[in-house]
């Protein structure tokens, strides 16, 4: 049952009454479907703290029926009632196509079938309609006392389609290894089918939950079990490193989902029809902003405002890179391209305002900005990949010098230190990508630059 209940409508319309005697009758809506991991925690805070912000007056949250909630908002004159129906991505895209949402919460990018039956929603995946609200990485999850520090995307493929069946095989305690995973409407279950099971299917022993909090609270409570949740699903459960082939293992954090080199790492998204309601851009603006981004990182995701942060580069990476980022700090974002191309997804153009905004800020103005680009194994030979890098660090630049940003050093390093493996698009994807430096600008490195310095 999705429909919303009369007596809880009844309820909510007599306490808004009784809140505000004198509002008016004209009532406004807005109505969020769609992916658990985005609407059950997430999106109710955005829209609370969004109320709270504009100044608005908000009511006791209702649960209608189970993953629905409605969040009742006076303003001035008007009552908005704030729907969120948390049943799985595949369930908002429906209701966003058929009229019955404002917005369709995802945890993974449109796919190409979704977009061939969005006509109606026209260009669905213009910057105007998709957003990038949040940076999340599928956390691999064990009991906290589970010996196992780290796995592979390979094992945890083996593993969940049946192939491994046992904690010895992947290093741990001898016994049987209890599987859970999200439902088949899950974006992040398809998020998993993407990124870990490719081709494989799951195994028909795994136990499947629409809530990834009861599924993280379930594997806390299993010495053996395993289960994949979003980075704010882990809570006491233990998330393990991950590696592909050709990598290190990485755990989620700030810096290796920010990046998005955590292997797992992905985007959370809201999509909109055309012609949003003014309230609606109101509220995706706020989303996008400052404000909206403190609630990400409150709530337990990756926000995408920039920060640097001390790393040392990778002790396999070869010297050209390592001599050009020397005693440089990493910034919070990397850009990514498709195959073959420099052209900036919809993420990496506002990112490009982040940067600038960033930059622009009075402790930031005396830094050297460094920029290294990227390509894929696949990208036709060595010497090609190096062009391409270096083109498409350059095109970072172009994007950033019409602001008055100008890099101190733009260079590429072909197919050097991959974060993924290349046997899948999506891992290709991954190494296609311009990384982010900053140095104090009385710093000075022996090396060249495509860009002449600055000044």
């Amino acid at each position: 049952m999705r429909a919303s209940s009369p007596l809880v409508s009844l309820v909510t319309i007599l306490s808004l009454a009784t809140a505000a005697p004198a509002m008016a009758q004209s009532d406004a809506s807005l109505r969020l479907h769609g992916s658990n991991t985005v609407g059950q925690r997430l999106v109710p805070a955005l829209v609370r703290a969004w109320a709270e912000e504009r100044g608005y007056r908000i009511g006791e949250t209702q649960r209608v029926v189970e993953e629905e909630i409605m969040i009742p908002i006076v303003a001035g004159e008007r009552r908005i009632e704030a729907h969120v129906h948390s049943h799985g991505t595949n369930t908002g895209f429906e209701d966003l196509v058929a009229g019955r949402a404002d917005f369709w919460m995802a945890s993974r990018s449109i796919g190409a079938a979704e977009i061939a039956r969005a006509g109606s929603l026209g260009a669905i995946t213009a910057p105007q309609q998709e957003h990038v609200i949040a940076l999340d990485g599928l956390a691999i999850i064990v009991h906290p006392s589970n010996p196992v520090s780290s796995i592979t995307v390979a094992q945890v493929r083996d593993a969940f389609s049946g192939r491994i069946r046992d904690w010895s095989e992947l290093g741990g305690r001898p016994g049987p290894i209890t599987l859970y995973a999200r439902d088949d409407k899950s974006g992040t279950y398809d998020s998993f089918q993407a990124m870990v099971l490719g081709g494989a299917t799951i195994s028909p022993t795994a136990r499947r939950y629409e809530s990834t909090d009861q599924l993280s609270t379930d594997v806390v409570a299993d010495p053996r079990g395993l289960g994949f949740v979003g980075l704010a699903g882990v809570g006491r459960a233990k998330a393990l490193a991950v590696s592909d082939a050709g990598t290190r293992p990485l755990a989620p954090s700030r810096l290796t989902v920010g990046t998005e080199d955590y292997v797992l790492a992905r985007r959370l998204y809201l999509y909109n029809g055309p012609a949003p309601s003014p309230l609606a851009r109101d509220f995706i603006d706020f989303v996008l902003g400052a404000g909206g981004q403190r609630v990400v990182e409150q709530v337990g995701y990756v926000s995408q405002d920039v920060v640097a942060l001390a790393v040392p580069p990778r002790e396999d990476a070869p010297e050209e890179y390592r001599l050009l980022v020397d005693g440089a700090q990493r910034l919070s974002l990397n850009f990514r391209f498709d195959a073959g191309t420099a052209v900036l997804d919809n993420k990496a153009l506002r990112d490009v305002a982040r940067l600038e905004a960033f930059l622009r800020q009075p402790q930031n103005r005396s830094l050297d900005l460094i920029l290294v680009g990227f390509a894929d194994s696949s990208e036709i030979n060595p010497y090609h990949a190096l062009s391409l890098s270096t083109d498409r660090a350059d095109f970072v630049a172009t994007q950033l010098i019409p602001r008055g940003v100008t890099p101190r050093r733009v260079r590429g390093v072909g197919g050097a230190v991959p974060v993924a493996g290349e046997d899948t698009d999506h891992g290709r994807a991954k190494n296609r990508r311009v990384e982010v430096w900053v140095r104090p600008r009385a710093a000075t490195v022996a090396t060249g630059s495509s860009i002449p310095p600055a000044g």
